[in-house]
């Protein structure tokens, strides 16, 4: 009877610990959606898009090595992936700084270690500018594991890369200004940084903007229809966190893709 109660009290105790975190996590997650004082305007007609990303809008950050390529491949859809130079104009690799260049992944290396390559879309954040034979690069190894060119999505900054991206036709995510969610509180600084925003919309016409959560509540606030591409945590061990924010996300039809990291490589 003894040992029946104490195994009854350490479910009992447990269950208690479970609940006070996922309400812990769950507050703590809709105050990081609260809106911001607005101090201009949101823009509501402007701008819009029916993109949407091949294979779903849920990506896994960083699969830069062919063991978490592997080991996330029937759970993932979308793969977040860094694309680096060995240097200016030389051989391509998947690396996320110069660190990382020493593990010489190839992205064919990612690929092959993939069942169906063709079935998942591909989020290549370009850690430098790229030269057209380096671009083409890209799209010849994804040709040759019949990977369509839908399928790629190609993070950059606004510049010469991303004009180089949208004439080939090619789906742009866009990275936002430095500096978009700090306006001081001063409506002068808020109606530039939103002009500025507008304006590179207007030029580039990407398929997303690219921002970590921290700068999401400043443009669902200002730009309520932009299609965006969020980076919502850092945080690669287990947390309720994350499956509340995915549903708060997902309940927005502005975010085509959000970016997640996770512990296990």
């Amino acid at each position: 009877m003894k040992k029946y109660k104490l195994t009854v009290f350490a479910v009992l105790t447990a269950l208690f610990s479970f609940g006070a975190y996922a309400a812990f996590m769950y507050v703590y997650t809709e105050s990081k959606f609260a809106p911001v004082r607005l101090l201009a305007d949101p823009l509501q007609n402007t701008p819009s898009s029916a993109w949407q990303p091949a294979s779903g809008r849920l990506f896994i950050h960083q699969v830069n090595t062919v063991r978490r390529a592997k080991n996330k491949d029937a759970r993932y859809n979308g793969y977040e992936l860094d694309i680096l130079p060995a240097e200016e104009g030389g051989e391509l690799f998947v690396a996320h700084d110069a660190e990382s260049l020493s593990a010489k992944v190839k992205l064919a290396d990612i690929f092959s270690a993939l069942k169906r390559p063709q079935d998942k879309t591909y989020w290549l954040d370009l850690k430098a500018e790229l030269t057209p034979a380096q671009l083409d690069e890209i799209l010849q190894t994804a040709e040759r594991f019949n990977i369509p060119q839908d399928n790629l999505l190609f993070e950059t900054t606004a510049g010469p890369m991303a004009k180089r991206l949208k004439q080939k036709g090619l789906s742009l995510v866009l990275q936002i200004r430095d500096g978009f969610d700090r306006d001081g509180n001063d409506p002068a600084t808020r109606a530039r940084l939103n002009r500025e925003m507008l304006a590179d919309w207007e030029e580039y016409r990407p398929a997303a903007v690219s921002a970590s959560f921290g700068k999401y509540p400043f443009l669902r606030g200002y730009f309520p229809n932009m299609p965006k591409a969020i980076y919502y945590s850092t945080t690669r061990r287990p947390s309720l966190k994350k499956a509340f924010m995915a549903r708060r996300l997902r309940e927005d039809p502005s975010v085509k893709i959000f970016l997640i990291d996770e512990y296990t490589w």
